[in-house]
């Protein structure tokens, strides 16, 4: 005994010494940690595992396999932080959650892994030992969490056989040995309501024994631990199904009474360390106790056997349920049982008395071991089992019945196969295919499977079926040892699938096909018939994307797999299975069949040829086949006639006498004769006239480019580019010059200089017009690009005979632009000086704005001359991309002046006429930016209040999503509250609180709600603020802050026991003068005079003056001495106070409220009045300044 004592002081030394090491330790090594993911049955699992060292050999040191952790869930993101860093691989977690997460990612402290979840999902969260369990339910998840495996739950049974074990044998040590370590134990109480139940928590730091008991419509927990156990919150504002709780503490021991409402049933478990009570509605099927189906406990129980064991059934069909499995367990032997069970330390309820819940024991160190806890914690383990048979029993009342409402699948068996027959009642499409040694049989319609005719012999050859769900559709799947040969046929509605290694009938080949698309993409077609449904379904195994296809039968399937650059198609006996390598993969049922094609078409070489009946798109038969973009506007135009008129008559007359073979043709010829003469919009109406009359001219080159070229001339270049980017025309250079036009007019730069890179060979074949425009584009492009030589090199080269002299001073005005980029800015200005007379007004406008804000730029010109210029410019030109370029930079000067509306209100317009140019989606940027520095960067704090308010409301659409918006919004709420604005401040957090937040965040803003709705004389509004937004785990501080508002909206409702009661588990700044007050307000002179005594302490000592608060700490502890006639009191308070108070403006008033009580008259009564009146809310609201301007670090609150 002297041998173990010594040991475990050793012990006892070394931790001390480790614990002394591990404070100078330069770092911490991070845990080897091996996370596992899996999407089950209705619900997601995450399973962090440790390194399994055992327990520790001391009972009295705590398990550390497990470091400490916390989950929070913001914005959708779960956020899981440990206490110790840890080494972990992510990389297969979203492979094997795809329906459940998003994105996953460990923060650089190797402690914090933060995953986006793709819904919001509920967290349940546990610690198993050295492991923690995780599990994603979703968002209409009803009753208990998922269970932990049954391994799971034997394995911590056994830790716990081995914790008391060791406790039992440090026991013998003696009271002396354990006192070297031993603490007080603490407990936290944890509340949780769902819409079904509501959950206690009791949070121990370590094991306890408890047991309990409900009668009356009361719960009584006693634990054999003595801890501090604050319970006011569920007598002030009780939780869902509670209605007030109460705590004794007696003999050792910690007992819990819970009020609860009537008609309500309890449950309790352990989990871990904590104690939990879930209390919820009871149904009529609860009222009877029926027999457990629980399996054989791991342990020895006291009494009885599982039959003779009650609990509550989840429902009347379970209870059936039950009854038949204890029906069946009646004639076995019992288990044994301890010869002499362990003395309960908390006596249990009688059995004679009526109770809704045994009494049960949960573990704890003991000196003998108790078995009962084992026991009732693997059945709390597994009593969520029951969920799964509930649901069955709700459908089918019965097995037999379930049994037949599912589809029956026989198997028959020969030497060399396996033929499964699946009999339908109507008409079913399938497909069947095998990938990865795995046979898949879908059908289109919903079923459940009866497999009981699969027999073990079938199931060894085969392997266990397994079911896979899918919507609209049930399918089985087959993992069989070695691969088979599948042969698939329909007879009667009846499918039969034949397994073995031969195949016994034929299947009818599939055939595949190239095509292409009305817009010329490639595509594939499978050819085939009666196409059922498509499901996209995610491979369990391979965690890649198949896409199946149902057909009828007769069978008819792929007989050789092929294999696509975007996609796999796999060999079949019924219908498609197709495996998806492109995100933009579709599949979709065609006349022709199923087609396979991408958004930007199929890559199909040309060695994919011989297998593929179809050609490719004819050549074009509208223009050049070698040259299908070129624009022969020359010959175009001559026509028979002397004139326009007479050659536009004769196509007219052409396109009216032509036939219906003829017309498309006709249609087109005077389509080009109109666009040799720029007439855009004629030359379209025709080209459409001869597409109505021809549609394969769709898939024609030269027709796309015609109607490109159209669309250009109408100023229409969103619509060109499509007809333009026409597959065939991608090595066109005539098509390449005119996408490089319809790019630079919708100022995408980068595309239009590589167009026009691709076409340098086409420059010189057209007229000189044509190739000044060629030119003029390109180099604004490269000038646009920041390529000036470019610029030069396309400037040298626009034709000198060319009609139009718009293009000479529209080539000297980017020559301009290109001095600026270089800095030769007096070249510019002189350029610019010479187009401010030309006749252009396209020109002379663009002229006049380089001019000025060069001339700004130099200082030659105020801020004032250029803002009226651009007003002017304004009335001058509209409609293109210099007016933008004018109201961005007018924009930018009213801001920079202060007219930040003014300002404001030009970018809006500004953005509102161009909204699909890149240049309108950097102005809209900067609105943003603008309005979110002006209230986050105090600039709105130097503006009148008024005016920074009104510019919210007229821009506030313009508020940033995310944490920058909410601290606007909290910026904001800030100024309307100085400007006494406190509806408006309220309601403005209000929507932050219910729309934009979530944990600590919330309950931070909320609190600051709370608090202005107190300002606003709204106590009910801020005990609605606090309530609504309760969590779980705060920080310390904010717990705090939000229990003190909690108390004064209370007190300011007149609910005074409420707001003592919610105190007198409260300590901290502010709790003294707070009770103080609620007893001054209720009148109770007595207790309100003592704390206001107590709250002054030893400020009597100090001589230094009194302050403004202090005096009146003072008076009022003054006056509740004198209304309670408590002259005793009073005269302490002269003669501590006299001389201070005698110095000080309340020199007079002190004198009157500390006259002898019997002398109290009219002065005293006025003064005392007068002293009430005084409201003590602003002294609390300055108390509480400052304790939310800033969200807590770490947070990210946002719902985006």
């Amino acid at each position: 005994m002297r041998r173990i004592f010594w040991s475990f002081i050793e012990r006892s030394v070394f931790c001390v010494v480790l614990f002394a090491g591990s404070l100078i330790a330069p770092a911490m090594a991070a845990d080897d940690v091996r996370l596992s993911g899996a999407e089950e049955n209705g619900f997601g699992r995450l399973v962090f595992s440790w390194p399994d060292t055992g327990l520790p050999d001391d009972p009295t040191v705590p398990d550390t396999r497990l470091p400490g952790y916390e989950t929070l869930v913001s914005a959708g993101v779960l956020v899981v932080t440990f206490e110790r860093p840890l080494e972990i691989d992510l990389d297969d977690l979203l492979r094997r959650m795809p329906r459940y997460l998003a994105l996953v990612r460990m923060d650089g402290d190797d402690r914090t892994l933060r995953m986006a979840m793709k819904a919001d999902f509920n967290i349940h969260a546990r610690a198993a030992g050295h492991e923690l369990y995780i599990d994603l339910l979703a968002p209409g998840w009803a009753g208990d969490p998922p269970p932990l495996p049954a391994d799971v739950v034997a394995r911590l049974a056994k830790e716990e056989r081995e914790r008391q074990a060791r406790a039992a044998q440090f026991a013998e040590l003696g009271p002396q040995a354990l006192e070297i370590v031993e603490d007080l134990p603490r407990v936290a109480l944890r509340v949780g309501e769902q819409p079904s139940f509501t959950r206690l928590a009791f949070e121990w730091d370590r094991p306890v024994l408890y047991s309990t008991a409900f009668r009356d419509n009361r719960i009584t927990i006693t634990f054999d631990q003595i801890a501090d156990l604050p319970l006011a919150s569920l007598r002030v504002d009780p939780p869902a199904f509670v209605k007030s709780a109460r705590a004794e503490k007696s003999g050792g021991r910690l007992t819990i009474f819970v009020e609860t409402e009537p008609g309500v049933k309890v449950r309790d478990f352990r989990e871990d360390l904590s104690v939990v009570l879930d209390v919820a509605p009871a149904r009529p099927e609860d009222e009877r106790p029926v027999a457990s189906t629980a399996p054989a406990p791991l342990l020895p129980v006291p009494t009885g056997s599982p039959a003779d064991r009650i609990e509550e059934p989840e429902s009347q069909r379970a209870a059936a349920a039950q009854e038949a499995a204890a029906a069946e367990t009646a004639g076995e032997e019992a288990p044994a049982v301890a010869s002499s069970p362990p003395e309960q330390l908390v006596p249990s309820v009688s059995a004679t008395e009526e109770t809704d819940v045994e009494p049960t024991m949960a573990v704890a160190e003991t000196s003998t071991p108790s078995t009962v806890a084992v026991a009732e914690d693997v059945q709390a383990e597994e009593r969520p089992v029951s969920n799964d048979t509930e649901e069955f029993a709700s459908a089918y009342p019965n097995r037999a019945e379930a049994d037949q409402a599912a589809l029956p699948v026989s198997s028959d068996l020969t030497e060399r196969s396996i033929r499964l027959t699946f009999p339908w009642a109507e008409p079913t499409k399938a497909a069947i295919f095998q990938r990865d040694n795995r046979v898949w049989v879908v059908f289109d319609r919903e079923t459940d499977f009866n497999l009981s005719d699969l027999g073990p012999v079938v199931r060894e050859r085969l392997g266990d079926p397994e079911i896979v769900e899918l919507d609209g559709a049930s399918a089985l799947r087959f993992a069989p040892p070695d691969r088979v040969l599948i042969t698939a046929g329909e007879r009667d509605n009846r499918w039969v699938v034949t397994l073995g290694d031969m195949i016994v009938e034929p299947t009818r080949p599939v055939g595949i096909t190239r095509a292409w698309s009305a817009t010329g993409e490639p595509q594939v077609i499978f050819d085939v018939e009666s196409v059922g449904s498509i499901h996209w379904v995610r491979d369990p195994v391979i965690y890649d994307t198949i896409a199946i296809v149902t057909a009828k039968g007769p069978p008819q399937g792929l007989l050789a797999p092929r294999n696509f650059v975007e996609f796999e198609a796999l060999s079949t006996a019924q219908g498609l299975a197709l495996v998806s390598r492109a995100d933009d993969l579709y599949v979709s049922e065609t006349p022709r069949g199923v087609t396979v094609s991408r958004g930007s078409g199929l890559t199909l070489s040309a060695a994919d040829g011989p297998d593929y009946s179809g050609s490719a798109p004819a050549a074009s038969r509208v223009g050049d086949p070698s040259a299908p973009g070129r624009m022969d506007f020359e010959r175009w135009r001559y026509s028979p006639g002397k004139n326009f008129i007479e050659r536009k008559q004769f196509h007219q007359r052409t396109v009216a006498l032509a036939g219906e073979a003829d017309v498309a043709e006709a249609r087109i010829k005077y389509a080009k004769f109109l666009l040799s003469y720029r007439l855009g919009t004629e030359a379209y109406t025709m080209l459409q006239g001869a597409l109505l009359a021809s549609e394969t001219l769709e898939n024609d080159p030269g027709f796309r480019a015609l109607r490109g070229v159209a669309l250009i001339m109408m100023a229409r270049p969103e619509e060109a580019i499509a007809d333009l980017a026409f597959p065939a025309l991608d090595d066109d250079p005539h098509s390449s010059l005119w996408r490089g036009v319809a790019y630079a007019e919708l100022a995408q730069w980068g595309d239009a200089r590589l167009a026009f890179e691709q076409a340098e060979k086409a420059f010189e074949i057209y007229g000189p017009d044509l190739q000044a425009l060629f030119r003029m584009k390109a180099a604004e492009a490269s000038l646009a690009t920041g390529d000036l030589g470019s610029v030069e090199f396309n400037l040298d080269r626009i034709p000198a005979g060319a009609d139009d002299d718009r293009w000479t001073e529209q080539a000297a005005l980017t020559r301009a632009h290109l001095f600026e980029a270089l800095g030769r800015v007096d070249e510019a200005l002189e350029i610019y000086d010479q187009l401010l007379t030309s006749d252009h007004r396209a020109i002379l406008a663009r002229a006049r704005f380089g001019h000025a804000d060069l001339r700004h730029e130099l200082g030659a010109m105020s801020d004032e001359e250029l803002t009226d210029e651009l007003h002017a410019l304004r009335l001058v030109w509209r409609g293109d991309d210099l007016e933008l370029a004018v109201l961005e930079r007018l924009g930018e000067l009213l801001i920079a002046k202060g007219e930040v509306a003014e300002g404001l209100e030009i970018w809006r317009m500004a953005v509102g006429t161009f909204p699909e140019t890149e240049r309108a989606r950097r102005v809209a940027s900067s609105m943003t930016e603008t309005f979110t520095d002006l209230y986050l960067s105090g600039g709105a704090d130097e503006m009148d209040p008024v005016e920074a308010l009104s510019i919210y409301y007229e821009f506030r659409e313009l508020t940033p999503i995310g944490r920058r918006g909410d601290a606007l919004i909290r910026n904001l709420a800030d100024r309307m509250v100085e400007v006494d604005l406190l509806d408006k401040a309220a309601t403005l957090l209000r929507h932050q609180v219910d729309n934009r937040l979530r944990g600590t965040a919330q309950a931070q803003v909320a609190a600051k709600l709370a608090l202005i709705e107190l300002m606003n004389r709204q106590p009910s509004a801020a005990l609605q603020a606090i309530r609504s937004t309760k969590q779980v785990r705060l920080p310390k501080d904010l717990t705090h802050k939000r229990r003190l508002l909690e108390a004064r909206a209370l007190t300011d409702l007149g609910l005074y026991d409420h707001a003592l009661d919610l105190l007198s588990e409260t300590e901290g700044e502010g709790v003294a003068d707070l009770v103080a007050n609620i007893h001054w307000e209720a009148q109770q002179w007595a207790v309100a005079a003592a704390n206001f005594e107590t709250a002054l302490g030893a400020r009597w000592r100090d001589p230094l003056p009194l302050t403004e608060d202090e005096r009146f700490q003072v008076l009022r502890a003054a006056i509740s001495f004198s209304l309670d006639d408590d002259a005793i009191g009073l005269e302490r308070m002269r003669a501590k106070f006299g001389d201070l108070m005698s110095a000080s403006p309340d020199a007079s008033a002190f004198a009157v409220v500390t006259d002898p009580i019997q002398t109290n008259g009219v002065a005293f009564r006025d003064l005392a009045r007068s002293v009430a009146s005084i409201d003590t809310l602003d002294s609390f609201v300055q108390s509480m300044e400052g304790s939310f301007s800033e969200p807590l670090d770490g947070l990210d609150p946002a719902i985006n």
